[in-house]
């Protein structure tokens, strides 16, 4: 994908630790051990003046590509098995070939 194909747009992320129950038993959150995961508690479009208390955060660039933004253009294509098919009876009536000539 070159350049021209997509566009990117840039988030701030304000990301919170989670401590473990471990850690919050015995209040130690003084180490990486203590953190068992994180979670975002806000985002913004430039970087933020004032950012949550106990937060990182985090720039993130994303690339789209720009068909991503086009309506849906929905297209089907049907294919029926022969063996769904019912046979069409051909009537044939036969005449005298003699019959008419004089």
């Amino acid at each position: 994908m070159t350049n021209n194909d997509a566009v990117r747009a840039t988030v701030y992320l304000q990301v919170q630790p989670e401590y473990t129950w471990a850690a919050k038993q015995h209040r130690q959150f003084d180490h990486p051990g203590a953190i068992g995961g994180a979670k975002v508690v806000g985002s913004t479009q430039g970087k933020s003046q004032k950012p949550k208390p106990g937060t990182v955060e985090v720039k993130v660039t994303i690339e789209i590509p720009k068909g991503a933004f086009l309506p849906l253009r929905p297209e089907a294509i049907v294919i029926v098995p022969e063996t769904l098919t019912a046979p069409h009876p051909v009537t044939v009536e036969a005449q005298d070939a003699n019959e008419g000539d004089a």
